[in-house]
């Protein structure tokens, strides 16, 4: 045994982990998909590890359930706190996971043979680590050879939480041509001491004390982050971590340019922060800093209009230019009339260039299709609703939401309205078409629009099924999506008005969790309901990019620049503002301030391939970014060769299992 790595100290663990590759003796937990916990350990002589080790070893404890029968082995057990992910992993409440010692009677012979064995990799010997599938797969690569090292795949969320671990030890930094990658930072000295305080200042076991609000937010992570938002009374922050810079030719010191990739949105004390400068200054003076060229006078068109439409269409019913039918509607919008027509090629639920008669053969289809998963649920027997536990929580879910919908429009008005039924019967269809997401809460919220606009129930679920394509990760259960969202909003708030983004940052609000409802409704309860309609319609065009709804939100936030610094919020106090907003926001104005910020972002020089990549540009750097669907993602891909008697025993078992197949088939 390696005396060098005895009396680790554990700085964090996450659970739920599979080993996906790695050197050829952990054959047996790949190709079993083994279970186990990835830590960051710190050891005596000052090298700081990643281990995985399988779950054999593990005995999972709740201090407030576990009943100390004879046969409990809570007397012979060391506690630690339970992470979030082993909160969702196992369906419970913060407990503690424990670690068996050995019992008493068992020979010291047999505690040898289930010790479990470690992958380790120090972190000096690592170059980077790569992150991919959303998140939920990360890769170890050596230094030496640059060849991986191990693949962990997070079974029980993402990543996050574990390279923000990394992140706050120092010993991580963003690549600066590739988003996914996070490049080993050499030389660092890891001071036990200094960890130990840095960890502590997170007062974890304070946040999972308060009302469980973690276990409340895992299980439904947007209607208590609403909850969570509205109730802030605190100083917020984020976790200590670096931003790259948005220019890739100047570089600075970044490192107080802190972003969240927080696992989960974690409150924390913090010292009186210094006052930022009053002005009532233009929003544009600090445009220079950064080279940004001055922002293009934008002008507004006129609603697509049925003649318009018309001519559009061809003697068959195709439509003729679909780029130009586009750029009118993102100039314009749509006139009301037209909409329940064209919002269904918008929306993927008509092909555009399908025929006036496919159109008609193919809803034929989709309306069959929709009254079989309609049917699934109808004819669900009391018994089944009883023991199907996730499907009956949903429906109540939904069964609440529907009544409080848009219940001051006029076509949701009234307790007898036959419309609430259609919103619900669609709602829980939904449910069955994708049970993996099911239903969430602020679903019901883009679904009521659309079915006032389509006044069928057939149309209404398709066009909301192309809507869900486009936000679905809003509605994770990890939160992956609306986190990317607001990272990206960071990035482009820092790029696009410097002086705001400095003001966020010294009064606690660079997380930009005051935007958060903005992003997972598509600003829904900020405007009226024509704006919503005219709003949600330009977004779905995807011009001039698909993230101008972050490049609405900033240009929101510019607009109210001045009144954030006049009267010096913290926090708090922009988060109350934000809210304030609603259906006070002039939606054309901006809607041209959001267009002229992205052609001047778009018309910088040495732009870095992060905010190219956000407002839909080609990285500068392609062959650094490797998008994530090219990484092989095979569970049994193991690195290591495989020798020529192996082959021939594996080619040996495959003529094998063919041979019984064909007999199995025959009789």
């Amino acid at each position: 045994m390696d005396d060098s790595f005895e009396n680790g100290h554990e700085i964090s663990t996450n659970d739920g982990i599979l080993l996906r590759k790695g050197p050829a003796l952990y054959l047996p937990e790949i190709l079993q998909s083994t279970t186990g916990t990835l830590s960051l350990v710190h050891y005596a002589n000052n090298v700081l590890c990643i281990e995985w080790k399988p779950n054999d070893n593990f005995l999972i404890a709740d201090a407030d359930t576990q009943v100390q029968d004879d046969w409990s082995f809570v007397d012979t057990i060391a506690k630690r706190t339970r992470t979030a992910s082993e909160t969702i992993a196992f369906n419970t409440s913060s407990g503690t996971i424990a670690h068996k010692e050995p019992s008493p009677i068992t020979p010291a012979t047999h505690q040898n043979q289930i010790k479990p064995r470690i992958v380790r990799a120090k972190i000096v010997d690592l170059k980077n680590i790569e992150v991919y599938k959303n998140g939920h797969s990360i890769r170890l690569v050596n230094k030496s050879d640059g060849k991986t090292h191990s693949e962990y795949f997070f079974q029980h969320g993402n990543a996050d939480s574990f390279l923000r671990t990394l992140k706050t030890t120092h010993c991580l930094r963003p690549s600066r041509n590739n988003r996914n990658i996070y490049e080993i930072v050499e030389n660092i000295d890891y001071d036990k001491e200094k960890l130990e305080k840095t960890f502590a200042e997170l007062k974890i076991e304070d946040i999972k004390g308060s009302g469980g609000w973690i276990s409340n937010m895992v299980r439904n992570p947007i209607g208590h982050t609403f909850d969570f938002l509205a109730k802030m009374s605190d100083a917020y922050t984020v976790l200590p971590g670096v931003v790259q810079n948005v220019y890739t030719s100047h570089t600075t010191d970044t490192s107080s340019m802190a972003t969240s990739t927080n696992d989960e949105y974690e409150v924390l004390g913090t010292s009186p922060r210094p006052s930022s400068e009053s002005s009532s200054n233009d929003n544009h003076e600090k445009d220079t800093e950064n080279n940004l060229p001055p922002r293009p006078h934008i002008i507004r068109g006129s609603p697509l209009t049925e003649k318009q439409w018309c001519e559009f269409l061809s003697e068959d019913g195709r439509i003729t230019d679909v780029e130009r039918v586009k750029e009118v509607i993102f100039r314009g919008g749509i006139e009301n009339s037209l909409r329940s027509e064209v919002w269904k090629f918008l929306l993927e639920y008509y092909p555009w260039d399908s025929t006036k008669i496919e159109r008609i053969e193919h809803r034929k289809e989709k309306e069959k299709e929709y009254f079989k998963m309609k049917l699934q649920w109808l004819t669900m027997t009391p018994e089944q609703e009883k023991n199907f536990s996730d499907y009956r929580d949903r429906k109540c879910q939904i069964e609440k939401d529907v009544k409080r919908t848009d219940r001051t429009e006029e076509f949701y008005q009234g307790d007898d309205n036959q419309n609430l039924g259609f919103l619900q019967d669609i709602l829980m269809t939904y449910v069955m078409y994708n049970f993996d997401l099911g239903y969430v809460q602020g679903m019901s919220d883009l679904l009521a629009p659309i079915l006032s606009v389509m006044n069928n129930e057939v149309d209404a679920f398709w066009c909301f099924v192309g809507f869900m394509e486009l936000v679905y990760t809003n509605f994770d259960m990890d939160q992956a999506g609306m986190k990317r969202q607001l990272q990206d909003l960071n990035y482009l708030t820092a790029l696009a008005n410097p002086r705001l983004f400095r003001y966020f940052e010294e009064h606690g609000a660079e997380n930009m969790y005051f935007c958060f409802r903005w992003l997972l409704v598509w600003f829904k309860r900020e405007f009226q309901h024509s704006d919503v309609l005219t709003l949600w319609e330009v977004l779905w065009t995807k011009l001039p990019c698909s993230n101008f709804h972050l490049l609405f939100s900033v240009a929101i936030l510019d607009d109210q620049m001045n009144i954030f610094i006049a009267n010096q919020f913290e926090f708090n106090e922009i988060l109350k503002h934000v809210n304030e907003l609603s259906t006070k926001i002039d939606l054309q104005q901006m809607l041209k301030k959001a267009e002229a910020i992205y052609y001047q972002i778009r018309r910088a020089e040495h732009l870095s391939d992060e905010v190219r990549l956000i407002i839909g540009e080609e990285p500068s750097n392609l062959s650094a970014s490797k998008s994530d669907d090219e990484y092989d993602d095979n569970f049994d891909d193991v690195s290591v060769e495989k020798s020529p008697k192996d082959e021939a025993n594996r080619q040996k078992k495959y003529e094998e299992a063919c041979e019984r197949s064909m007999i199995n088939n025959f009789f």
